[in-house]
């Protein structure tokens, strides 16, 4: 009889420790994890335990199973071109691509709200799925208007210059949209923005016209300024050459002037002071003739002064 009550016990006792281990959970959060912690009774209804932030764990417990939610950053990015592309405030479009960074809202509340209100409670996805799910259906519409609203306010060409301007007021305007979600945007990045490779090449063109055009007008002007540049030297050589000949004219005059017949005869006579010969006119009789001359009556010439017209 004690035999059979102890075989009986054992097998209970067999059946408790099979039903615990089956039933029994130790729930466990990684890092960069939260676990939704809930309750699975045999008989009766699912109730919600708590949240565990990791790296954490429940220790084994009853009938407590968890599901995990990421509070890691997703960057995912959206691609605008073919029939997708973005129209600027001008109406050129223009090919281009953003990235966004969001999270997960950390807090037991904002994981409580994503697994109960944001079909969070997917037991057929992991984790990692769940919040690609999400994505698609929560933020990646609302976040590709708020692109193509933003392109529209700035003409083509000049969205390039303004592309952080841009996603920070995306960033901001999504932020609004999800203030009452679970979800946190971190940060928008416009990652590129082109025209159509047609409007580069028009673009492209002008550029060098405009180019070549200034270079011949730098040219132009060049010539312009050689060509003023040798009318003012030759304008200032003539001037130079003009004032030498006005300064020969008046030293010429103003030595004409000062040449007299007295001069000139005092100046020969100083001449035959100095001179080894001197040569002298002969008169009829064969001697020199030596006299002065009257100034301005002409003078006859030596051969033929006392020479008789009559005599041969």
């Amino acid at each position: 009889m004690k035999s059979l009550s102890l075989a009986v016990f054992v097998v209970l006792l067999g059946l408790v420790a099979a039903v615990w281990s089956s039933n029994a959970h130790n729930v466990q959060a990684p890092a960069g994890y939260a676990a939704y912690v809930v309750e699975r009774p045999i008989f009766g209804s699912t109730t919600f335990r708590s949240v565990l932030t990791g790296p954490s764990s429940t220790g084994l417990s009853w009938r407590l199973y968890g599901d995990l939610v990421s509070l890691t950053p997703w960057s995912y990015p959206e691609n605008f071109d073919g029939t997708s592309v973005l129209i600027a405030k001008d109406k050129l479009a223009i090919t281009g691509n953003a990235h966004i960074l969001w999270r997960q809202r950390p807090g037991d509340e904002n994981v409580r709200l994503y697994m109960e209100k944001f079909g969070g409670l997917d037991e057929s996805h992991s984790a990692d799925q769940t919040a690609r799910i999400a994505y698609e259906n929560y933020i990646k519409e609302p976040f590709r208007t708020l692109v193509r609203e933003e392109f529209a306010k700035y003409d083509g060409l000049s969205v390039p210059d303004n592309l952080a301007v841009m996603g920070k007021d995306i960033e901001d305007a999504l932020a609004a949209r999800l203030k009452n979600t679970p979800f946190e945007v971190l940060q928008v990045v416009i990652g590129n923005a082109n025209p159509p490779v047609s409007v580069l090449e028009q673009i492209a063109l002008k550029v060098a016209k405009t180019q070549e055009e200034q270079r011949k007008k730098t040219e132009l002007n060049i010539a312009n300024k050689n060509k003023d540049i040798e009318k003012a030297n030759g304008e200032a050589e003539g001037e130079r050459a003009l004032a030498v000949a006005t300064k020969r004219a008046e030293a010429n005059r103003i030595l004409s002037a000062s040449i007299t017949p007295a001069l000139l005869q005092y100046q020969a006579i100083e001449n035959l002071k100095t001179a080894q010969r001197v040569y002298l006119p002969l008169g009829a009789t064969g001697l020199p003739l030596v006299g002065a001359l009257p100034v301005g009556e002409p003078v006859a010439s030596p051969a033929t002064v006392g020479v008789d017209p009559q005599r041969k």
